[in-house]
Order: C-alpha cells, then structure tokens, then sequence
C-alpha cells in the first residue's frame, strides 16, 4: 500500500491543493491527515482526492462537531486519535501529539511539532512536518511504501 501521511494544514489552502494534487499524481492507496486542520471549509479542498481521506483531529481543530459534520457530508472519515489500523498485516498507529511510551505498532504515525522526522526500525516512525508551511516556511508530506517500508518525503 502507498500511504500518503499529511499534517497540519492549519487553513493553508494552496497547501492543501498542492498536497491533493501530489497524492493523485503519485496514485497513493491512502491518505491519513494527522490533525490540525482547523475550520471546516479546509475539508472542501480534499473532494478532488482519488484516494480515501481519514482524518485524526488535532489540538488545534476549532469546532470539531461541525469538522465531523462536514467530513460526513463529503463522505470523508474522521477519528478521534489515537486511531489504528491493519494494513497487508502491518498495524499503523496514528495520532497528533506524539504518545509516550510509543505503542507496539509497525508504524507510528504523528504531526503536531511541524519537523519531519522518519526513524527506522520497530515500529518505523513518521511525522509529515507541517503541510501549511507556517512555521517552517517549508510545506511538506509523506508517502510510505508498506511494501518495501521506503519513506519519502515532498515539498509542497
């Protein structure tokens, strides 16, 4: 599977469609979105996506029952974090704020401090940076091969 891993978006909407577009041309399996996207009408720009989008609210979400609202309106997921799944056998943990101590999961999925990090190993460890590019001034995502466990990441 090719996962496509972004987080905090924080209302960036040209980030938001560069990430789309990415996503689409590198024809990922999935996209999970680690939380922080803030309002509701950042959701609007996910509808042009291939892939299907779960989302794990972050600590900066505003009004997360109109976020759930919305996401159920485009037909787009949205979880409470931690949130865990099974993949071709392999379990992936996905949450905003990193958790202390890290879960036994092949691969820990995380957003919140805006730094990519890819960390090798059991589990594989990945935070996407920051897609909005605010703090940075750099957008960025991941996509990960649960095949071959290859992490890479893109500007926006």
């Amino acid at each position: 599977m090719f996962l496509g891993i972004i987080s905090d978006t924080h209302d960036n909407l040209d980030r938001v469609r560069s990430a789309v577009t990415l996503f689409n041309r590198l024809g990922v399996d999935q996209v999970v979105h680690c939380g922080d996207i803030i309002a509701q009408f950042v959701l609007s720009e996910f509808v042009l996506l291939k892939a299907p989008l779960t989302i794990v609210l972050g600590n900066c979400d505003g009004d997360k029952e109109a976020l759930r609202k919305r996401a159920a309106e485009l037909k787009i997921k949205i979880n409470d974090p931690p949130w865990e799944f099974t993949s071709g056998g392999k379990k992936l943990f996905v949450t905003h704020k990193p958790a202390e101590p890290i879960p036994d999961c092949d691969y820990y999925i995380y957003g919140h401090t805006h730094r990519c990090r890819y960390e090798p190993g059991k589990p594989l460890i990945i935070n996407p940076g920051e897609a909005c590019g605010w703090l940075s001034g750099r957008g960025t995502v991941a996509v990960l091969n649960t095949e071959s466990d290859e992490v890479k990441f893109f500007d926006l």
